[in-house]
């Protein structure tokens, strides 16, 4: 059963890029959460002329909304750790995991992402979220996390060496990585490799179903992958 409820067009309050937003309800974890995000991946590739990059981050993906659904259904995780969050987008996964008191950071190589995720923890009540601006190609930070999230950030494969040497240098000992994704072929092979490296994962598959703006809405299986490297105490 979809966890979305409605969505509505966004009435502009802040200066945001000029992209088709809208505020989607989704209800999970007994609550329902307001995002802010564009819905409609057509309207975005439609202004691919306009801008640099199509921004991705501004979508709000199958995979982040089964990463905090799955989030809620463990707040025993999550609780009181640390967490980054990694590409954060609109950053549900990572507002979820605050609302269950973990010590959040989400991070993102594009400064209005974050700042739109800052809208949506306001919107939500949620506070106490730190974000900081930042590209795997050049990551210089040292801190350490209890848990690692990413909602379908394995899509390129050029950025896997730089993802895997992120997994190693700041998840904590006996912390846990988790990602959400729809079993494309390239983050399988990810974690392939991670497994060859001496890394176990548990899989967990969530359906997501987001409706469309044209056309009936087809349900999404996400995969949600939880690891660690072996000898990690849990």
């Amino acid at each position: 059963m979809s966890p979305m409820t409605q969505s509505r067009p966004h009435q502009p309050t802040h200066h945001w890029p000029t992209l088709p937003l809208e505020t989607v309800e989704l209800a999970m974890g007994g609550s329902v959460w307001r995002v802010l995000a564009v819905r409609d991946q057509d309207a975005l590739l439609d202004m691919a002329d306009e801008l640099a990059q199509i921004p991705y981050g501004y979508l709000l993906w199958e995979s982040a909304v089964a990463l905090a659904n799955w989030l809620a259904g463990h707040a025993a995780l999550v609780a009181g750790r640390r967490v980054l969050e990694l590409g954060a987008g609109m950053g549900l996964p990572g507002l979820v995991a605050a609302s269950l008191g973990a010590h959040v950071w989400q991070t993102d190589h594009e400064p209005q992402t974050l700042a739109i995720a800052a809208h949506n923890a306001e919107q939500n009540d949620v506070g106490g979220i730190q974000r900081f601006v930042a590209d795997w190609r050049a990551w210089d930070h040292t801190d350490q996390y209890d848990l690692l999230l990413g909602a379908d950030i394995l899509y390129e494969r050029a950025m896997h060496p730089h993802l895997e040497l992120i997994f190693q240098r700041n998840l904590a000992p006996g912390g846990k990585l988790v990602l959400a994704d729809p079993s494309r072929p390239q983050a399988l092979e990810l974690l392939a490799r991670l497994e060859h490296q001496g890394w176990r994962f548990e899989l967990f598959m969530h359906a997501v179903t987001l409706p469309l703006t044209t056309g009936a809405p087809k349900p999404v299986d996400v995969a949600i992958l939880v690891g660690k490297p072996v000898g990690s105490t849990s």
